[in-house]
């Protein structure tokens, strides 16, 4: 622990923070793809399934089919969104393990 200075201490929580910030503001916007990805697959399943023909199963399968890939697109963009939340929790943990060894620091300085 003696590589730790209080400007180091400070800049690492700093960097921290800021990168909390950046990660907050990027879910915003991953949020915001994943609602847009989901609405779009809802919307295109809805059509095909209207204009397909036969019965209810039949058009169910058919819209399910030709939809596939923005249900694809939908699912991965949550996940984006998942690790994005995931990455935010840790930078959190990584503030909180950082004001830990500041008060250690604080501590060792003060002896």
């Amino acid at each position: 622990m003696s590589d730790y200075t209080p400007a180091s201490v400070v800049a690492t929580l700093s960097a921290i923070a800021r990168q909390i910030d950046e990660k907050a503001a990027e879910i915003g916007e991953l949020d915001r793809a994943a609602v847009e990805t989901r609405q779009a697959h809802k919307r295109a399943y809805a059509r095909a399934f209207l204009t397909a023909e036969g019965a209810m199963d039949v058009r169910r399968y058919q819209a399910e089919e030709d939809t596939a890939e923005l249900a694809l697109a939908a699912e991965l963009a949550e996940q984006v969104l998942r690790a994005g939340r995931e990455a935010l929790r840790v930078l959190r943990d990584r503030l909180e393990v950082g004001r830990s060894v500041g008060s250690i620091m604080k501590m060792e300085w003060a002896s």
